[in-house]
């Protein structure tokens, strides 16, 4: 594994500072440059990047810009949302697995699936999902608690388990030979590993249809998950019957304007998405939320506090989850920490000035919310893990667009609420059952696949109550 830097450390002025990959004193040369990017851009952003707003590069008959103020993320994701669309280089990321789902498509094909697809996250139908996800964390503390003893456990891999059991529940109505776990994270982490980054031809600016043999484990895992796709809508409609489940809604939405439904393809597509997206983000919040309050014992000693008071020995429910704001101020301070998505790029469709900046027609925009996150002009002790910047009265402070975990703007993640409620019902069930403790002899290396994966997993200590 490479170096990560200085490990993890307790400073009783400053907290828990976490560990993550320490930043290059100046830019890397462009052959360093290169290679590194391919492997992981967190080793490329200089510690420049996380004490400025703003820098450009000019690399092959276009600008690079490199964004980190929340005045520019306003403009790109909401002010000027029409100028700055999805990237070919970013198609080329997700769309061999998610298609023209809600992910990936644009306009007003995508305008029309964000409409079919709203009624499934109104609040009142996801308060009905929390028993689904207080299940499936009661299934993952089984599964630790029969573990062998003192032997550490990838909470990675179990957050993956209990999230896919979440969406899969949620979306097909319960267990499906298709979305197995083994099979499915498998899938994700070929095409993570074969396709989720960039690679030296698009580096050099070649068209996304050039041959790479390299993504062949990637096109694979990508045809399978779509395969199974087909096969459950299938099932569901060889079985005849309604069900008010996230794919029955699909099913059945229709376009207000002109009685269109979604095609097959659309269908899969989106079944796609949620079930090999939608479960990933949810997961790394939780895996890294692990990590942070097994380092941290006074957070966890307080989170064990607020599910015990507000839910005793009870499952978790609705009225819980909402009754329980420490859990989510951990939640969301672990992914000011370590945003699942990282990285999200843009490319400007006219010419356009934002400030004193003047952008050209086909200029690729990176949207560093990762060092947004930890940036020395917007954030108080950036490295710190403190999830009480998040409580009511200091969360008032923080700029719009300061904070973009799910993103921003009309594209805003679908299913924002539907993630924090499920982390939050999980989190409180695990702490209530385990107690997570650190591992000092595992290193912690998040590295951009698409999502903010750590290199090896999280291998954590975890002992019952």
């Amino acid at each position: 594994m490479h170096d990560t830097g200085a490990p993890p450390s307790i400073d009783t002025a400053r907290g828990f500072v976490p560990e993550t990959i320490t930043p290059p004193e100046r830019p890397l040369g462009l052959v360093r440059g290169l290679l590194q990017m391919v492997d992981n851009p967190l080793r490329v952003w200089p510690r420049a990047m996380y004490e400025n707003p703003y820098h450009g590069v000019r690399w092959l008959g276009r600008t690079f810009h490199y964004m980190r103020s929340p005045d520019h993320m306003k403009a790109i994701f909401l002010d000027h949302v029409d100028v700055f669309e999805k990237s070919p280089f970013q198609r080329r990321l997700v769309q061999p697995a998610t298609g023209d789902g809600l992910l990936s498509a644009v306009g007003e094909h995508w305008k029309f699936q964000r409409r079919a697809a709203s009624p499934a996250f109104r609040i009142d139908a996801l308060r009905a999902l929390v028993p689904a996800f207080s299940s499936s964390a009661s299934a993952t503390v089984g599964r630790i608690r029969a573990a062998p003893a003192g032997a550490p456990v990838d909470v990675m891999g179990e957050m993956q388990h209990a999230t896919l059991d979440v969406i899969v529940e949620t979306m097909l109505g319960g267990e499906d030979p298709g979305f197995r776990y083994d099979r499915v994270s498998q899938s994700v982490s070929d095409y993570m590993e074969s396709m989720g980054h960039p690679d030296m031809l698009d580096m050099f600016g070649a068209p996304h249809w050039l041959p790479r043999p390299w993504a062949q484990k990637g096109r694979r895992a990508a045809a399978g998950l779509k395969q199974a796709a087909v096969n459950a809508l299938e099932r569901r409609r060889a079985a005849g019957e309604d069900r008010n489940d996230l794919l029955g809604l699909l099913m059945a939405a229709r376009d207000p304007e002109t009685g269109r439904g979604l095609s097959d393809i659309e269908l899969r597509d989106n079944i796609v998405t949620f079930i090999g997206a939608g479960h990933e983000t949810t997961a790394l919040a939780l895996t890294y939320s692990l990590y942070l309050i097994a380092n941290a014992p006074e957070v966890q000693d307080r989170l064990l506090a607020e599910v015990r008071a507000v839910a005793g020995d009870a499952p978790v429910d609705a009225g819980m989850v909402e009754a329980m704001p420490f859990h989510e101020q951990v939640i969301k301070e672990a992914m000011r920490l370590y945003p699942p998505v990282a990285l999200i790029d843009r490319m400007a469709t006219r010419d356009i000035r934002l400030g004193d900046i003047e952008m050209k027609k086909g200029d690729l925009v990176f949207a560093l919310i990762y060092v947004m996150h930890r940036h020395k002009l917007l954030w108080d002790r950036p490295e710190a893990f403190d999830p009480d910047r998040f409580s009511a009265d200091r969360s008032g402070g923080l700029q719009r667009f300061q904070y973009m975990p799910f993103g921003a703007g009309p594209r805003i993640c679908i299913g924002m609420k539907f993630a924090y409620m499920e982390a939050v019902a999980i989190l409180a069930t695990l702490v209530r059952a385990l107690r997570f403790l650190p591992n000092p002899d595992f290193r912690v290396a998040p590295n951009i696949r698409i999502t903010l994966r750590p290199e090896g997993g999280m291998k954590l200590f975890v002992e019952p109550r």
